[in-house]
Formats: structure tokens, C-alpha cells, sequence
């Protein structure tokens, strides 16, 4: 019997560590990502039907909701409608820039456009098959599987500069996916199927030690190095990177023939990336960020496509002083998808692909790009920390307040103000900090400063550490699982206490959480 109950004490030892330690890693940003995409032996991954996922950085706050077919978009059964007599249907393919990875559907460039035309009194049906994280071999195998279905009249092609290198990969960071050959054969067959990520891959702790590919780099003569992605903005790029290219542009005319197979006109949108819309001061010798844009523009031409093209666009709305991209994410913001949706709008009307507008209906705008009008505001997010702070700051101070009764009301409020004051603003203070290094420094910069503060306090706590351990241990070899949870609350409040006491700069910290 005692050796069952010293082995529910370390049980419930190692339940409590776990448990911390998924708390904090959460905290210090390594939860798992939230993902709505499944196994496919074609495409290697796909959207789940039904699926609903929230997104969230410091930057945006998004959900996003797929429908029956697995589409961000409204189809209420698995059954696709017959395209209404008179209705031009366009099927828009691509990355997260197209799904709306960032950014509402209210945002969305795709809902945005498809809107305007239809309060015009244009037929116009968008069915948005944007899918993160594809690139244009998977967007060509997803329309030769599924686009007949749609019946569509346009096709467009959104692609950005990292499908360049991908297009001639058989994995993306460790995930099959189709590869086709330079000489435009599907070689890839069918994928091997992905293990899930259980539960355990669902844990903080799980997504820390679970072995992921991480992005490659290359390096690049004397400047260093780069990620495999960007190499295409070298003007003079290395052989694997030319291969690529080279897969790129059959892609693109193998687009092109399969969209006239399904008797529909053929489109290619490239999206810049931030820095050819926005240069930074000083670019990497032998650079050139707009020249992925170009061979994308250059394949389109080559292979007879109609294209519609952001990037000037883009660049005057930025001059004018909008911000069509996000500070630490390359997407585009609402902005920039209003910026993209206008011209879309403009470009395909002037192609004739779209029917003629109602006969009175005025026509719509989504954006004036010509600086006659001022940016429509920034998106952003409210602020949690106000509630957090008066919602503590309520709690807390009449907790004190009813504490120390001999003490002024209004003196225990100002007391708990400024000390909660102290802790948020050192607390928004590093969180500013991080926000402006590159996410991975980030982490590595939360994570010193909370070995730091774990340092300080096995300091401060000196011998006491060895106590603690023993009497941890003599619970455990006793088989007091039952005390183990109280055991180490009492044991954490006591350190955190003995650290105040000693130290008068820790001190606010601590006693605020008490």
C-alpha cells in the first residue's frame, strides 16, 4: 500500500510540474498554433469543413470559419449550386494572403471586391479557395481536382514570393506535398499520410519538444545568410533558387491551360512583399525585393494571362501616408486589402470580366489611391490591460482596504493603484521590448528574463532551497499524495514571501499578488 501511495506522490509531483510548466511556456507565447487543416494524399494538407479557429498576436485578432467544402466562404451543404443564368463566378486561388490569414472577412479583399460589385448590381459570385501556406503547384492539383466543379468564368492566381522556392520542393518544413517536374509531370503521387498531433502535441510542453523542420537558410556570399524563400530577391540567384524559377513560370502557363480547359479567363495577381512596396534604408547588397513580383508578372505575359498589378498601387497609398502591411507580420493589413480589392476592381472591369453594372447604380470606390483623401484608420485591437488592471485593482484594493480597516479607503486604493502601476507598466514596458525584435529573439529574450527572475529567487532563497527539497521529498517517500497540491502552494507562497522581505525592488511584484 505505501509503495502505491509514493507512486500517486510522484504522480501527482510530476501532474503539478507539468502543469506549471505548460502555464508558463503558454504564457511566454509556445502554445501550440491553432490549425483548421487536415491530412489530403493530393494536396498534402486541407482546410477542415466546419472548422472555426481563433487567431491572435498583438497586431490582429481574427477568427476564421471555413464552411461545408472546407472554404472560407458560405456554401451550406457539400453540394455546389449551379451557377445562376447571367452570374460571372471567379474562383480566387492562393496562400493566407488570399484566405484572409490576418484579417476579418469584412477586411478581406476577396469579400471586399465581391461586395462592391454586387451592391453595383453586377452578378458576381468570388469563391475564395485560398489555403495557408500553399503554393502554385498545390493551387494548380487543387483546381485540376475541383475547379470543374465550380463552373467558373475567371480564374486568378494570388501568389507571393515564397512559392518561388516551394514550387520546387517535395515537403514544405517537413510536410509532403506535390512536386512536379521540369517537365510539368506530377511526380509526387500519392502523399504519405501525416500523423496527428495528439494530445500531447497539443500541450505547450508537446509543441517545445516535438521535432519540427524549421525554416532553412542559405547562405549568400558575403552578406550572410537568408531564408530559402527570399533567395528569389537575389539578383542573381543560385542554382537550386533558378530551378525554382524556372518550375515557377511552368506552373504559372500550366495554370493558364488548365483555366481555358474549364473555358475560364485566367488571372495573375502577385502580392509584394512589404519591403518592395515600402524599401527599408539599406538593402542587402545584390538585392532586389520587387523582382519575385516581376518574374510572376513575366510568367502571366508568357503565358498569355490577363494580370492585375498592386504593386504601384500599393506603393502610392504607402507615399500618401497609408500602411498597408502590419509592423512584424508580411501580411497585408485592411488597409492593404482595401488597396488591393480597388485594384482588382479596376483592373478587371477594364479587362471586361466582369458583367456591366445595374443601370442605377453609381459606381463604388473601395479606395481613393490618389492622396485626394486621408488613409481610413489603422486597424487595432482594443487593449486588455485596462480591464485587467481595474478589474485587479477593484478586487485588490478592497480586499486591502477591508484587511487594514484603520487605514484611509482612499489611501488603501492609491496604495494597491501604484503598486499594480509598478508591475503593468514593467509588464507592458518588456512587452514592447520583444515586439520590436524579430519573434524568435523574442522568445529567447522572455526566456532569459525568466531565468533571470528564477535565478534571483534560488538566490535569495539560499539553504532554503535544500529544506524545500528535503521536505518534498520525505512527503513523497511517506506517500502524502493527498498533501502534495497544499505542499507546494504553501511552499511557493512562503518562497514568495521570504523573496519580498529581502528585497524591496522584488517586493511590489510579490505582494501584489497577494
Amino acid at each position: 500500500m505505501k509503495a502505491i501511495n509514493v507512486l500517486l506522490a510522484l504522480l501527482v509531483s510530476f501532474g503539478l510540474a507539468f502543469g506549471v510548466a505548460e502555464l508558463g511556456l503558454r504564457l511566454l507565447g509556445f502554445a501550440p498554433p491553432a490549425i483548421n487543416t487536415e491530412f489530403d494524399p493530393a494536396l498534402g494538407w486541407r482546410k477542415q469543413a466546419n472548422s472555426k479557429i481563433h487567431r491572435e498576436s498583438g497586431e490582429y485578432d481574427v477568427t476564421i470559419v471555413t464552411d461545408a467544402l472546407g472554404l472560407r466562404d458560405d456554401f451550406s451543404s457539400t453540394e455546389i449550386p449551379a451557377k445562376p443564368e447571367g452570374t460571372t463566378r471567379m474562383l480566387f486561388l492562393g496562400d493566407s494572403f488570399t484566405l484572409g490569414y490576418t484579417v476579418e472577412r469584412e477586411d478581406l479583399f476577396v469579400d471586399l471586391l465581391e461586395k462592391a460589385w454586387q451592391r453595383e448590381g453586377r452578378q458576381v459570385e468570388i469563391i475564395n479557395a485560398g489555403t495557408q501556406a500553399y503554393s502554385t503547384d498545390q493551387a494548380l492539383v487543387w483546381l485540376g481536382e475541383h475547379g470543374a466543379k465550380f463552373d467558373p468564368d475567371v480564374v486568378a492566381l494570388f501568389p507571393y514570393e515564397n512559392d518561388i522556392w516551394w514550387n520546387a520542393q517535395a515537403t514544405y518544413l517537413g510536410e509532403g506535398k506535390p512536386l512536379f517536374d521540369e517537365s510539368g509531370n506530377l511526380v509526387s503521387g500519392e502523399l504519405p499520410v501525416r500523423e496527428p498531433r495528439g494530445w500531447f502535441g497539443s500541450t505547450a510542453v508537446g509543441n517545445l519538444l516535438r521535432k519540427s523542420e524549421k525554416m532553412p537558410r542559405m547562405k549568400v556570399g558575403d552578406a550572410g545568410s537568408m531564408t530559402v524563400e527570399q533567395t528569389s530577391r537575389l539578383t542573381a540567384p543560385p542554382e537550386p533558387t533558378k530551378i525554382a524559377e524556372e518550375r515557377t513560370r511552368l506552373l504559372v502557363k500550366k495554370m493558364a491551360d488548365a483555366s481555358r480547359a474549364l473555358g475560364a479567363e485566367f488571372v495573375v495577381c502577385p502580392i509584394p512583399s512589404r519591403e518592395a512596396v515600402v524599401a527599408p534604408e539599406t538593402l542587402p547588397a545584390g538585392t532586389d525585393p520587387a523582382r519575385p513580383y516581376q518574374l510572376f508578372v513575366d510568367a502571366a505575359k508568357a503565358a498569355g494571362a490577363k494580370t492585375s498589378l498592386p504593386l504601384e498601387p500599393l506603393k502610392a497609398a504607402a507615399a500618401s501616408g497609408w500602411t498597408p502591411y502590419y509592423g512584424r507580420d508580411f501580411h497585408l493589413n485592411a488597409q492593404g486589402n482595401l488597396i488591393l480589392a480597388e485594384t482588382l476592381k479596376t483592373d478587371l472591369e477594364t479587362a471586361g470580366l466582369v458583367p456591366p453594372a445595374g443601370a442605377s447604380a453609381a459606381p463604388i470606390h473601395l479606395a481613393q489611391l490618389d492622396g485626394s483623401s486621408p488613409p481610413p484608420a489603422a486597424p487595432g485591437k482594443m487593449p486588455k490591460w485596462p480591464f485587467w488592471f481595474l478589474g485587479l485593482w477593484a478586487a485588490l484594493g478592497t480586499l486591502y482596504t477591508q484587511t487594514y480597516k484603520d487605514e484611509s479607503t482612499g489611501l488603501g486604493y492609491l496604495k494597491v493603484a501604484g503598486l499594480l502601476g509598478v508591475v503593468f507598466a514593467t509588464a507592458i514596458g518588456v512587452t514592447k521590448l520583444i515586439a520590436i525584435v524579430p519573434p524568435f529573439y523574442g522568445q529567447l529574450l522572455l526566456i532569459g528574463l525568466v531565468i533571470a527572475i528564477l535565478t534571483f529567487v534560488l538566490y535569495k532563497l539560499g539553504d532554503r532551497v535544500g529544506t524545500i527539497a528535503e521536505l518534498m521529498k520525505a512527503f513523497t517517500l511517506r506517500g502524502h499524495w493527498y498533501l502534495m497540491p497544499l505542499l507546494t502552494v504553501l511552499l511557493t507562497v512562503g518562497s514568495l514571501l521570504v523573496v519580498a522581505a529581502s528585497s524591496p525592488l522584488i517586493a511590489p511584484f510579490i505582494y501584489t499578488l497577494f
